[in-house]
C-alpha cells in the first residue's frame, strides 16, 4: 500500500527516485524504532522528513488518548511538509508504525530547494494539491457513501496501486474509516 490512505483515491504523493536522491543528499538520516514519536501536534514546523524505509502513522491523539488516523505513510512520502510550508505549528502527531529510516530536511534547506530546484517545487505543489483534493473527496464521501462502499473503494485503490497483497490490520482500517473494528470485520465478511 502507498501508506497515504486518504490520498489513495487520487494518485500518488510519493517522491520518485531523482527527488528521493536529492532530498537524501541534503537531509540528515534519522532512525526511529517502532512506536517512537517523530513529531507532536504543536511542535515548531522547522523542516520536514522524507521516509526512506518503514511506515509512519499520522494522526491526532484526543484528550482521552484515542487516535484518529489520517494516514500511514511509507517510503518516498514526506512527513511534516504541510506545516513546514504553511509556517504553522505541527497539526498532527507522527510516530513510527514500524522501524523507520527518515531524512530530516531543515527549513533553510527547503527554502533553498524551492528557489533552485524547479522540479522539486513543481512536484511539491502537485503533491500538496493532490492531498487537498483527496481530503475534500474524503469529506464528501463520508457524508454521502456508506462505510461498506468507502471500505470497498479504499481496498480497491490499494490493490490497484500495490497489487493483490495488502498488508493492513483491521484496527488500521477501522481507525482510517472512523468506525469500530467490529464494523470493519462485519463489512469485510460481507465483501
Amino acid at each position: 500500500m502507498q501508506r497515504t490512505y486518504q490520498f489513495s483515491e487520487i494518485g500518488p504523493t510519493r517522491a520518485q527516485q531523482g527527488l528521493i536522491d536529492l532530498l537524501k543528499s541534503v537531509g540528515h538520516r534519522q532512525i526511529y524504532s517502532r512506536g517512537k514519536m517523530i513529531t507532536q501536534q504543536g511542535d515548531v514546523a522547522d523542516g520536514f522528513w522524507l521516509i526512506e524505509t518503514g511506515e509512519v502513522t499520522i494522526g491526532r491523539f484526543s484528550a482521552d488518548g484515542n487516535l484518529t488516523v489520517f494516514a500511514v505513510l511509507g517510503a518516498g512520502d514526506l512527513v511534516g511538509d504541510l506545516a513546514c510550508l504553511s509556517a504553522v505549528p505541527r497539526q498532527v502527531d507522527a510516530f513510527a508504525e514500524e522501524d523507520a529510516v527518515l531524512f530530516w530536511v531543515d527549513q533553510q534547506t527547503v527554502e533553498q530547494l524551492l528557489a533552485t530546484e524547479p522540479h522539486f517545487s513543481r512536484w511539491l505543489l502537485r503533491s500538496l494539491a493532490t492531498q487537498l483534493r483527496a481530503a475534500l473527496d474524503r469529506v464528501e464521501s463520508k457524508r454521502t457513501l456508506s462505510a461498506k462502499t468507502r471500505l470497498a473503494r479504499f481496498i480497491s485503490d490499494l490493490a490497484h496501486r500495490d497489487g493483490p497483497v495488502i498488508k493492513v490490520t483491521h484496527q488500521a482500517l477501522a481507525d482510517f474509516m472512523g468506525v469500530s473494528r467490529v464494523t470493519i470485520g462485519d463489512i469485510l465478511s460481507k465483501l
